[in-house]
């Protein structure tokens, strides 16, 4: 990287396929036992594909980074998943309780498990510095999985909490207003370069792109630090 990196004092993570599972196939065997409970005949496959293509054009409309003030307004995960299954539910000319659907689907993301790594690298990187999580997330999933790391986190942030999602820096913005922060006092570690990355560095804290799905990868680029699991964040720190 160009810049000099020097240490943190408050690292700050998001949830979601970061220091949390997201289980795809949890997704896909969830549609599957709806499919089942309601005795449609329909593929799981085709249904989840389809209720995804809506649900990936929420994540892509509901933030403008162009104008941010002409965001759409905020909503959360589970109104958004039911808006979903609603416009599925039309499609496929099926009489679903969407409302449910959504409810299933926010007790599915609860049933996430941390990584291996997660509950012993974060107890060590709160040793010496404060540690918090940053997360396009609902409260009622979030939070249960959060408990289930057993770390006593110095601050937590939700999407539902702040009313935005990244990489809307209103978002980072609140969070350092709120636990009255400076923002080059921290780095901010997710999985994503659009809602993570640019997020985080539009405040200036230094961004760490962590890639799980390649083994012991860590490279410093010129917009951010890429790792492929927490032990080489950890290393990277002690070594500062």
């Amino acid at each position: 990287m160009s810049k000099k990196i020097t240490s943190p004092k408050i690292i700050l993570f998001d949830c979601f396929e970061t220091i949390v599972e997201n289980d795809l196939n949890g997704w896909k065997t969830l549609f599957a036992e709806i499919i089942k409970k309601n005795h449609w005949d329909l593929d799981p496959l085709e249904f989840w594909n389809l209720w995804k293509k809506y649900e990936v054009n929420f994540r892509e409309i509901r933030t403008n980074m162009e104008k941010i003030e002409e965001s759409p307004p905020f909503i959360t995960y589970e109104k958004a998943w039911k808006d979903c299954f609603d416009i599925v539910f039309r499609e496929l000319n099926i009489d679903g309780n969407s409302k449910l659907c959504a409810e299933l689907c926010i007790n599915n993301m609860a049933k996430n498990e941390p990584y291996n790594d997660s509950a012993e690298m974060l107890n060590k990187l709160s040793q010496n510095h404060k540690i918090g999580v940053i997360s396009n997330a609902d409260n009622n999933f979030l939070y249960p999985v959060l408990d289930k790391l057993n770390i006593n986190f110095d601050f937590t942030m939700s999407s539902e909490e702040a009313e935005c999602y990244k990489p809307n820096p209103n978002i980072f913005k609140k969070f350092i207003n709120k636990n009255n922060l400076n923002p080059k006092d921290c780095w901010y570690v997710g999985d994503k370069e659009f809602d993570d990355v640019i997020g985080s560095s539009s405040l200036g804290m230094q961004p760490v792109l962590i890639n799980r799905s390649v083994y012991n990868d860590l490279r410093y680029l010129d917009k951010y630090i890429q790792i492929s699991d927490l032990r080489q964040l950890y290393e990277i720190i002690k070594s500062l």
